[in-house]
């Protein structure tokens, strides 16, 4: 456009000749324009931060925008986030999932994504440390149990080299799963045999396998249609996933076990490159709120929505709503026995004291809160 309006206004000038002609008033409005810019210039220097200067995050948004995870948890973060460096640094939601929630992980790792939440389970056999703190009946307060488990993950797991290939934010349990069925409950190992049941983690899947179960892989994304349809019998699931997925209507008996059948571990990772663009003091502020704040402040939050869930389920089941009587929690426990005896075996191997971390996270979930 720019050369087509030149050939239009074919006149040329004369610098010099101009300059000569140019009146006093226009020489005078020249140099207070030229005066009002430098000052303009200065002012915008001055400033603390300016928009260009603001390093935005891309968070792989695959989990509902709406559910409590998301708008009570980490976009609470977020704005957290912004507040402590002020507006140097600001997370942005994808407005669709920039990976899968298998490739979650990777994603960051590549750069596809900058910041990343979500389950260990999905990549199975990448993260076989974070199989302890799955295993049955250990997570009765979600919240107590996050805690502990971010200083199990600085003590013990870390300096395995575990996650060092990103920058590792938060590290969290979700509310223990009870057995959530389409049809009756579940009373012993016996009821489960030749059920079809969606299963969250690989030592859920190996020990269910092991008592006659068919297990069937499955995100969260995809528990709705795998019920409605009839794919699965039913799933090893928490109560607040339930609802908070919308899928109770097709749950029509519910069997609660007691700190859990098992727990999902999450993390929180950040991109290393992008991490190294946040100055020293912007990495402090955020690592303020992350860490043992941030992964205590995740699990209490599904703790909380676990309660209110299991009261709706209640309610609403009536007796269909059980709870795991002793004869069928002994079963439980002789079926997962042997993955305690495997994950000691396999620590031992990455230079873990497995019972030393054992009676740490204990100890840790144990301690008073201050």
């Amino acid at each position: 456009m720019r050369g087509r309006a030149g050939r239009g206004n074919p006149k040329t000038l004369n610098c010099v000749g101009e300059e000569t002609q140019m009146t006093q008033g226009n020489f005078a409005r020249r140099s207070a324009l030229k005066g009002a810019l430098f000052a303009a210039a200065v002012a915008m220097n001055s400033l603390p931060a300016r928009a260009a200067d603001t390093l935005v995050l891309n968070y792989n948004q695959w989990f509902p925008s709406g559910h409590w995870s998301q708008a009570d948890g980490l976009y609470k973060w977020f704005d957290q986030i912004e507040e402590v460096t002020e507006g140097r640094v600001k997370v942005q939601a994808s407005a669709k999932p920039l990976a899968p929630p298998n490739r979650n992980y990777q994603a960051v790792v590549d750069g596809v994504a900058d910041i990343a939440w979500g389950p260990h389970g999905y990549t199975p056999g990448v993260f076989p440390l974070t199989e302890m703190v799955e295993l049955p009946f250990i997570t009765k307060d979600a919240g107590a149990s996050s805690k502990a488990y971010w200083q199990l993950w600085k003590e013990y797991f870390e300096p395995t080299g575990m996650q060092s290939d990103v920058v590792t934010l938060a590290m969290h349990v979700t509310a223990g799963g009870n057995i959530s069925m389409r049809k009756e409950p579940v009373t012993s190992m016996a009821g489960l045999k030749g059920k079809k049941m969606r299963v969250p983690t690989p030592v859920v899947g190996r020990v269910l396998q092991q008592q006659g179960v068919v297990p069937v892989s499955g995100s969260l994304t995809e528990l709705r249609e795998m019920l409605s349809r009839g794919i699965i019998d039913g799933t090893v699931i928490s109560d607040e996933l339930v609802t908070g997925f919308k899928v109770d209507e097709d749950i029509h008996a519910v069997t609660q076990v007691p700190g859990g059948i098992f727990s999902n571990s999450a993390f929180i990772i950040m991109n290393k490159a992008k991490w190294e663009k946040i100055s020293a003091e912007d990495q402090a502020a955020i690592m303020g709120i992350s860490g043992e704040v941030l992964s205590e402040k995740m699990g209490a939050l599904w703790h909380q929505n676990d309660i209110a869930a299991r009261e709706i389920f209640k309610q609403r089941l009536g007796e269909n709503y059980l709870v795991a009587d002793v004869s069928f929690m002994a079963e439980i426990d002789a079926a997962f026995a042997g993955e305690l005896g495997k994950w000691k075996e396999m620590a031992a191997e990455m230079g873990i004291d497995a019972d030393a971390a054992l009676a740490f996270y204990n100890g840790e979930i144990e301690r008073p809160s201050n």
